[in-house]
């Protein structure tokens, strides 16, 4: 319901908290689920909510910075569709340049949650492939 709002607040503090309810949460849970597949215990589970936390965050961004980036054929989805339906997004408040850093900085958050986890070289590599992706 937040994303659908008219006249939504344009600050920091909504926009993080909007995308963290939304591709966070999503990628949270997936995290936590592989976790308890796994049969890991809470400590895992913590670690896996926090890189997908951090993931979600540096992949939202980066969708809000394609959404002005990119091209359609690129995408392969409409580009410019945020401003259009008047949603505000970290590029509108900060900037392109600004919003790359926050993307290197969630990457970072995301790939320091599995410091001290063997073979996760797969989920290394998946943060740092969304951080660059372009489409």
């Amino acid at each position: 319901f937040m994303d659908m709002l008219e006249n939504p607040p344009a600050d920091e503090a909504w926009i993080t908290d909007l995308q963290g309810r939304k591709t966070g949460s999503l990628l949270s849970a997936a995290c936590a689920m592989g976790v308890a597949a796994a049969g890991a215990g809470e400590e895992k589970t913590e670690l896996a909510l926090r890189y997908g936390a951090a993931l979600g965050a540096a992949f939202q961004i980066r969708d809000d910075m394609l959404d002005v980036l990119s091209t359609e054929a690129e995408l392969g989805k409409p580009i410019g569709s945020d401003r259009a339906e008047g949603k505000r997004t970290f590029v509108d408040l900060l900037g392109l340049e600004a919003c790359q850093a926050l993307v290197a900085e969630e990457t970072a958050k995301a790939k320091a949650a599995l410091a001290d986890l063997p073979d996760s070289g797969f989920l290394l590599n998946l943060a740092d492939h969304l951080a660059e992706r372009r489409k």
